[in-house]
């Protein structure tokens, strides 16, 4: 690894550690994405190395009983243990953040930030923070940051497949090294409280990207009569929401969706940036590698051109039942607006990022 992405790692899970997140900024990419219409179909040595080295620090700070229970073995149905519940309801794979200590938690948000970048590592920190505020105002014990869980899926490794698995109650990503894409998907977001909020005395809004992404373009997407999908949509259609409340049959059948909505093309050009826009604000949670690799497939012409936006309900994101998505051939993302838990008189946010092709790092795909 080298030295400077090391020092810049660690920079960054201090900065983590010590509640300044929500300050953290990304320097602007230099350059464009690239225009290949093929997609480099495994990590680069570069960021599979750095995590690798990052994991194994995180892992040389744990017991034996701990190092047993943070690394098990690679199957799909493993994998699928997530949920978008308290992990007092549905178990987790792996070790809890409650159950680390300082030095460990250390060595935990530098591989954090060394797998997502800053603004991931941000989200992580911000949506660990709002289940603090859930389990202070009324949560209890079902809810904290506590309650977060990191997993290997197989051995890390700088060639052989692995996954390393963060899932807590309103976070999840499913980061594979190695495999057939570079993917952390699926990845799973969503929020309660539903907006900005103090914790601790730093003050924290982990999804103001992605609520104002789509906050704009529902407003546009009222005016174009075709975007509007019939009947309601009560929670996300594929989300975690399978046997057992894990992730639900592999791959998704997305052949079963038959209302669409509007095609990109028919958008004006500048509601089209409103939807790049929107993909990016989940796209960029991810390391820079993942990122470039991801967006030259999700907004290449020939995937636009392929690629539908919809919403339900009125089109905003302050309305309990309103749903908004965007499919691609091979993007998924899933917006739905719900009604409070802990805070019933407010709304609260589920959303989905999934790959047809990359979820779980390609063994999501059909045999």
């Amino acid at each position: 690894m080298k030295k400077t992405t090391l020092q810049r790692a660690w920079l960054i899970a201090a900065a983590i550690a010590a509640g300044y997140s929500t300050t953290l900024t990304t320097p602007a990419t230099a350059g464009s994405l690239s225009a290949a219409k093929t997609v480099q179909t495994t990590a680069s040595a570069s960021l599979s190395q750095e995590v690798y080295t990052a994991a194994t620090a995180f892992y040389n700070t744990l017991d034996s009983s701990q190092q047993s229970t943070v690394q098990l073995d690679w199957s799909l149905n493993a994998a699928r243990r997530w949920s978008n519940l308290p992990a007092r309801l549905v178990a987790r794979n792996g070790i809890a953040w409650g159950n680390l200590s300082s030095a460990q938690k250390t060595a935990a948000n530098t591989l954090i930030a060394t797998a997502l970048g800053k603004k991931g590592a941000a989200m992580q920190t911000g949506l660990m923070a709002a289940d603090d505020y859930l389990a202070a105002n009324g949560g209890g014990s079902s809810y904290g940051q506590g309650n977060y869980y990191i997993a290997f899926l197989g051995s890390p490794s700088t060639s052989n497949f692995w996954m390393l698995q963060i899932t807590g109650h309103h976070l999840t990503w499913n980061i594979a090294f190695n495999g057939s894409y570079a993917s952390p998907t699926p990845v799973f977001m969503g929020v309660e409280p539903k907006g900005s909020f103090t914790q601790g005395g730093t003050t924290y809004d982990p999804m103001k990207a992605q609520r104002t992404a789509f906050a704009n373009l529902g407003a546009a997407l009222t005016a174009y009569s075709g975007a509007k999908l019939s009947g309601t949509y009560s929670d996300l259609l594929f989300g975690a929401n399978g046997s057992g409340n894990i992730d639900g049959t592999c791959p998704r059948n997305y052949a079963s969706v038959t209302d669409h909505g509007l095609l990109y093309t028919s958008l004006s050009d500048a509601d089209q940036k409103l939807v790049k826009a929107a993909i990016k604000s989940y796209v960029k949670t991810q390391a820079k590698e993942y990122a470039d690799d991801l967006l030259s497939a999700y907004l290449d012409s020939a995937a636009l051109a392929s690629t539908y936006v919809a919403y339900a309900g009125t089109g905003n994101v302050t309305t309990k039942g309103n749903y908004f998505r965007i499919e691609g051939p091979r993007l998924w993302i899933e917006y739905s607006v719900q009604n409070g838990v802990i805070f019933n008189s407010e709304i609260h946010y589920h959303t989905i990022w999934r790959d047809k092709t990359g979820d779980y790092g390609g063994s999501c795909l059909s045999s």
